[in-house]
């Protein structure tokens, strides 16, 4: 009998969790746990049955990559190149639009060059939020999240281009 597809989704979030947990407390470096992750998303496309399923899963790295980058307070040639590709994949769900752009705006203090781009992305991910019903608990959660983010940069220094709306 054929195993239901939640079952796999579930086989996948259960690897990528013990992998990430794993490389945390081994405290690998950012090279070998990127080679890890897409090693997993490899073994884990040949099992895809779809081409969007396979989309998924390179959404999946992409956003542990960047997580990665992030906790491991890497540089632009670590972090950009998977923002990029998860830009060009596209974002799943307005979660991950928003974490993403939040991560990206606390990252700034390591490329301060990309404070414009930053802040845009930062801003698009408010705007879409605000969009949400205000008796959405969500709503009001990403709202913090997305300032906090700006306190974060600010705290180094780092503040919004003046051109950019708020």
């Amino acid at each position: 009998m054929a195993r239901l597809r939640w079952e796999w989704w579930n086989k996948v979030a259960e690897e990528r969790q013990w992998l990430t947990l794993g490389m945390i407390f081994a405290e690998v470096p950012f090279d070998a746990y990127v080679a890890a992750l897409k090693d997993l998303e490899r073994q884990f496309a040949r099992e895809a049955r779809t081409p969007g399923e396979r989309l998924h899963l390179k959404r999946l790295t992409a956003e542990d990559a960047l997580n990665a980058a992030f906790r491991m307070d890497r540089p632009w040639k670590d972090f950009g190149p998977w923002l990029r590709r998860l830009k060009r994949l596209g974002f799943p769900n307005l979660w991950s639009r928003y974490h993403i752009s939040t991560i990206y705006v606390q990252s700034l203090h390591n490329f301060p060059e990309q404070a414009r781009n930053a802040f845009e992305m930062l801003a698009d991910a408010k705007r879409r939020v605000l969009r949400r019903r205000k008796d959405r608990s969500s709503r009001q959660q990403m709202l913090d999240g997305i300032e906090h983010a700006r306190r974060e940069a600010a705290r180094y220094g780092i503040q919004p281009p003046a051109t950019l709306k708020r």
